[in-house]
């Protein structure tokens, strides 16, 4: 990263710190005031970090993200309802399965080995 690079970064995280000390030096302000200077220097801090070599990387990656994310091809209605009513099975079955273990081993300890049952 270039030293121009390091200015425009420190700029952009003094913007945002002097923003956020004015949100509460300013009080007295109207609060939709107050959050417009912070949301504004945000807007300013991140333009100034877009001209950056890092900066334009990000950028260039969110958009390669964003394609990628277009190229996903969702389900159906039906693939979706068959593929929720599979899991729902599944839990049920699994949930029976643990429920009859869990009985099982109760009545293996307390009437079986331990005899508190009867």
């Amino acid at each position: 990263m270039s030293a121009t690079d390091n200015v425009k970064i420190a700029a952009a995280v003094l913007v945002i710190a002097a923003s956020i000390g004015a949100y509460y030096y300013l009080a007295d302000l109207i609060q939709i005031g107050r959050v417009s200077i912070v949301v504004m220097a945000s807007v300013i801090a991140v333009g100034l970090a877009l001209t950056t070599e890092v900066g334009q990387s990000a950028w260039s990656f969110m958009k390669e993200a964003n394609v990628e994310r277009q190229k996903v091809v969702w389900p159906g209605r039906q693939e979706a309802l068959q593929v929720t009513l599979m899991v729902l099975i599944l839990v049920i079955i699994l949930g029976l399965m643990m429920w009859l273990f869990d009985a099982l081993s109760f009545w293996a300890i307390y009437d079986l080995i331990l005899k508190v049952g009867s």
